[in-house]
C-alpha cells in the first residue's frame, strides 16, 4: 500500500468516526450546546474546522458552501461561526490525530532505516499566542522588556518525528514554564503506546539531558543519542570515542549504567559532545555525527 493509498484511508476513517455513529461526537460538544434545532450543527462547525485553510473566514465559507453543497451549510455571519466553533472540545482533534498516527503506522507496508535503526527526533519551541483573557489566565501573563507595558503570552509547542518517514507521531502544547523533559517523556510514552519505539533511536540536543532522563532511555529500552552542554563531566573527560559509568545511588535505589560519550568535530572545527546507549560497535564516532544532524 502506498502512502496515497494509506492517506485516502485516513481520511475516510475520520469521515466514518465524526458521521456514524453520532454519539461518538457527545462527549466533545460544551455542555448545553448543540442541544437544540440550531443553525449550525455540531457536525457542520467540525466539518468548517477540518475543511478551512489560512485563508479569511469569508473565503473559506464561500469555498465550503462551493465545494460541499451537500452538507447545507447556512448562511450566517462570521461571529456567530467563531463563538460556535468555541464549544466543541479540542481533544476530538488530538483522538481523530491519534486515529491517524495508528493507521498509518499500521499500513506503512515497511519504514525506512538508517543502518539497521528508524529515528525520531524530539524537540520544543516557544510560541507567542494571541492576546486574550483566556490565554493569559492559562498560560500566563508576560512583560516585555525594555518596555515593560507591552504583554504578552507563550507556550511550549514539542514534537517527536519520524525523520526518515516524515510523520509528526505526536505533539503537545504546554505552558511556557512547562518542561521540555516532561514534554518529551510525554513523547516516549505515546512511542510506547503505539508499539514502534524498537529499533529505534530518538536524538534530543542540548538542554534534554539528565541522569534522570538518560535512565529511562535505558530502563525502558528507549534508545537515544543527546547532545551534551560542554560544562558536564561526562563531556569534558572524553576525546573520542568512550564507555563510562553513571555511577548508582543508593538513595533513590538506582543502578550503575554505562554510557557511550561521543566527541565529534563540526565543519568549524569545534568541538561537540554525543552521549547514546547504543553500543553498537559497527557504528562509528564518525557515523554518530551523521546520525546527530538528521536531527
Amino acid at each position: 500500500m502506498n502512502r496515497i493509498d494509506i492517506c485516502k484511508n485516513i481520511i475516510q476513517s475520520i469521515k466514518e468516526y465524526i458521521t456514524t455513529p453520532p454519539e461518538k461526537l457527545e462527549p466533545h460538544r460544551a455542555k448545553n450546546h448543540f442541544v437544540r434545532k440550531r443553525k449550525l450543527s455540531l457536525f457542520q462547525v467540525i466539518m468548517y474546522l477540518l475543511y478551512t485553510s489560512k485563508a479569511s473566514m469569508f473565503q473559506n465559507l464561500s469555498r465550503i458552501r462551493e465545494d460541499l453543497g451537500n452538507l447545507d451549510f447556512p448562511d450566517i455571519s462570521k461571529q456567530a461561526l467563531s463563538k460556535a466553533r468555541q464549544f466543541i472540545n479540542p481533544a476530538l482533534f488530538k483522538e481523530l490525530y491519534y486515529l491517524s498516527v495508528d493507521l498509518f503506522y499500521k499500513q506503512l507496508p515497511s519504514r525506512k532505516l538508517w543502518n539497521g535503526y528508524h529515528l525520531f527526533a524530539i524537540d520544543g519551541s516557544k510560541i507567542e499566542l494571541p492576546n486574550s483573557k483566556s490565554n493569559f489566565e492559562f498560560f500566563g501573563e508576560m512583560f516585555g522588556y525594555p518596555d515593560p507595558s507591552r504583554r504578552f503570552t507563550m507556550g511550549l509547542g514539542s514534537i517527536v518525528y519520524d525523520v526518515l518517514d516524515d510523520y509528526i507521531v505526536h505533539a503537545s502544547f504546554q505552558r511556557y514554564l512547562a518542561s521540555e523533559r516532561s514534554a518529551a517523556l510525554e513523547h516516549s510514552h505515546n512511542l510506547e503506546d503505539l508499539n514502534i519505539y524498537q529499533n529505534s533511536v530518538a536524538i534530543f540536543d542540548r538542554g534534554y539531558y539528565s541522569e534522570d532522563m538518560f535512565r529511562y532511555c535505558v530502563e525502558h529500552q528507549h534508545l537515544c543519542l543527546m547532545r551534551l552542554k560542554q560544562n558536564y563531566n561526562i563531556a569534558k573527560k572524553c576525546s573520542g570515542d568512550i564507555i563510562t559509568i553513571l555511577p548508582s545511588n543508593e538513595k533513590d535505589g538506582t543502578e550503575d549504567i554505562r554510557i557511550r560519550v561521543i566527541e565529534v568535530i563540526l565543519d568549524d572545527g569545534m568541538k561537540e559532545h554525543l552521549a547514546t546507549n547504543l553500543f553498537n560497535s559497527h557504528i562509528s564516532q564518525q557515523m554518530f555525527r551523521e546520525l546527530y544532524f538528521y536531527r
